[in-house]
């Protein structure tokens, strides 16, 4: 993917009404141990793949002022925690007689999540689930009511999951994959995993900094 013909839309949640402030991407670091892992199930079928160490840096074009970052979570959530995703993703597979249209929503919308313990995430799926970078949530909610589950969808690749902790919001996870690799679709409900922020972002920060300067 050439991130440099991609941009990056910040302080916009309906994007066709306000695109907000607009940066194209400079630059990309991805994480020095990045892996796509083939299903052990079917290896020649790289739609059921899974992925481990699944982040990358973006550097801008040009600084961004007024707009407060997200701060970082000290720590994994426990299991049970509950997180929040926030995405442009859509709410619906593509219409496959419409070739090459738009995978992002227009309008910014969260989903609430409770973040699962590893071994219920690798159960329901084929795929290989890297502890050591990913962790896994799901709409438990929907599981205990007849509500619509919360569930990922095309373009909701690299959105943030949000944890609340005492002094407000903190980034904890990067959407890495669902249940495509267990042969789902949109709609049905999976555990989706996440990259692992605190764990991974020492390691690609380091091989982000330039040589002999500070990043």
């Amino acid at each position: 993917m050439d991130v440099e013909r991609m941009e990056v839309h910040l302080g916009s949640s309906v994007l066709s009404q306000d695109p907000g402030t607009v940066r194209t991407i400079r630059s990309a670091t991805l994480h020095p141990r990045y892996e796509l892992l083939p299903s052990p199930v079917a290896p020649d079928r790289p739609e059921l793949s899974s992925a481990a160490y699944d982040l990358a840096e973006l550097r801008l074009s040009e600084p961004v002022h007024g707009i407060r970052p997200l701060p970082v979570a000290q720590h994994r959530p426990r299991p049970g925690t509950p997180v929040s995703i926030f995405s442009h993703g859509t709410t619906a597979a593509p219409d496959p007689s419409r070739p090459g249209a738009e995978i992002r929503g227009d309008v910014l919308r969260r989903g609430d999540l409770t973040v699962r313990g590893h071994e219920q995430c690798a159960a329901q799926t084929p795929a290989v689930v890297d502890e050591a970078s990913v962790f896994c949530a799901r709409d438990a909610r929907a599981v205990r009511s007849d509500r619509t589950a919360t569930t990922m969808c095309f373009g909701d690749s690299g959105s943030p999951l949000v944890a609340w902790g005492r002094r407000g919001p903190v980034l904890t996870g990067i959407f890495s994959f669902a249940g495509e690799t267990a042969g789902k679709v949109c709609g049905q409900p999976a555990d989706a995993a996440f990259a692992d922020v605190p764990a991974l972002l020492p390691e690609l920060r380091a091989a982000a900094r330039p040589s002999g300067g500070r990043a």
